[in-house]
């Protein structure tokens, strides 16, 4: 439903640029229609989410009086609630620490940040140090958002696999790609997909990959293709043999994901990259990272910012991390 409408212009209205009056969503519209596009209230609960926030935080019980009691079941939807009116919208896709501090600052009373993990994640840096894994939102910082009045919405699995926006669909929209099937089951839908492009050799799409999520390298392994012309996508986790071996088996050359390998300090995490290349060394496909984080913020940079103006004409601030490899 689109809410930029004309009429008299009441408490909570504002002009816009042409000098019409259009109303200000309150904040159960915007989330109506979110939960209603993404059908987030048709799965019962994330199949990552439901594990990873409850190991998060683990050592405290004190989140949860403050995420919403429906967030708590499903562990996607309105995370917090803050007041009922909404004049910009800002989007990122961990809540790490600088972005919290940056919402927090920028925004007024009831303003709605857009995230897609609902906790902050460091996976690591092939060109730095490992990562912690999934972390707790600062205390201190949950509380300023709570005191602030302002509302944090998180959406992950339903926005890997939705068939019109999503975070693998944003990056075949960015390269010009042509969906052709999907993979990967993942909730109510698919987190993986197969899709054609026109031909180019692996250099030519590392150097549009790097352009695309604004990173400074790629974490690289399997071979250099001189000719591809069908990519397998996975954002975000792609850390599995099996994701790259199906892709491999639907005819894709390129295999692109946020983490190719898993750079975790953790056990897990060095059985895990143990495991994957050996598997690379046998691989005659190219296998491209482009790190967890800036493979799920393109789609809030893009598609999320446009739908938001569309249907509710609200200004939208996507909030980029400095470093993308963390």
């Amino acid at each position: 439903m689109n809410y930029f409408k004309h009429h008299r212009l009441t408490h909570g209205d504002k002009m816009d640029s042409n000098y019409s009056i259009c109303k200000i969503p309150t904040l159960s519209q915007v989330v109506g229609d979110l939960d209603t596009f993404f059908k987030v209230k048709e799965l019962e609960k994330d199949p990552a989410m439901s594990r990873f926030v409850p190991m998060a935080y683990k050592q405290t019980r004190q989140w949860k009086k403050i995420f919403e009691p429906d967030f708590l079941k499903r562990f996607n939807g309105l995370m917090i609630k803050g007041a009922d009116e909404i004049r910009t919208v800002f989007t990122a896709s961990f809540p790490h620490i600088e972005i919290l501090q940056k919402f927090i600052s920028q925004s007024r009373e009831g303003d709605f940040i857009f995230l897609h993990h609902p906790i902050p994640l460091e996976c690591g840096d092939p060109e730095g140090n490992l990562g912690r894994g999934f972390l707790p939102i600062d205390l201190l910082l949950l509380q300023k958002v709570v005191e602030k009045r302002l509302s944090i919405y998180s959406c992950h699995a339903p926005l890997d696999y939705n068939k019109k926006i999503s975070t693998n669909r944003a990056i075949v929209e960015a390269l010009k790609a042509r969906i052709e099937s999907e993979f990967l089951p993942y909730g109510n839908g698919y987190a993986g997909l197969i899709a054609t492009i026109n031909p180019i050799s692996t250099d030519d799409l590392i150097v549009n990959l790097k352009k695309i999520f604004g990173i400074p390298y790629i974490d690289f392994a399997g071979k250099n293709v001189d000719r591809i012309t069908k990519i397998g996508i996975v954002a975000g986790g792609g850390d599995e043999v099996v994701y790259s071996q199906t892709a491999k088996e639907r005819g894709a050359q390129a295999y692109i994901t946020g983490e190719i390998f898993s750079h975790y300090d953790s056990d897990w995490g060095k059985q895990n990259i143990a495991k994957l290349k050996k598997y690379a060394k046998t691989v005659d496909m190219s296998l491209i990272g482009v790190s967890h984080a800036a493979s799920e913020f393109l789609v809030m940079k893009t598609q999320i910012p446009k739908f938001l103006k569309e249907n509710f004409g609200l200004p939208i601030i996507p909030l980029a991390q400095k470093k993308w490899w963390v």
